[in-house]
């Protein structure tokens, strides 16, 4: 289910969107029936921007957006207790 749709050509899809337009221009309906396939079409392109300008903005977000803190983790939670030596030379290892 998670396939893209893929066209034969093309084409196709602007053919299919001229002939929407024509049926709804000029064709024989009723006026309430070109109306209706009007009306479609235009719903049809405002969702269609609506959705562009949506992921245009979340992923312009995400970019602007630093990535969230971390509370600081205390010593005990990351490492088991580290114990310091000295040498001869008053160097300090760990």
């Amino acid at each position: 289910m998670g396939e893209e749709l893929v066209l034969a050509s093309k084409w196709d899809m602007g053919f299919d969107v001229l002939r929407f337009l024509w049926v709804g221009f000029f064709s024989s309906l009723p006026l309430w029936a070109r109306c209706t396939v009007l009306a479609l079409f235009g719903a049809t392109l405002v969702y269609g921007f609506v959705s562009w300008l949506r992921s245009r903005s979340a992923s312009s977000s995400e970019a602007e957006q630093p990535a969230p803190e971390t509370p600081p983790e205390t010593p005990s939670e990351t490492a088991p207790e580290v114990v310091e030596t000295t040498q001869e030379v008053e160097t300090r290892v760990r």
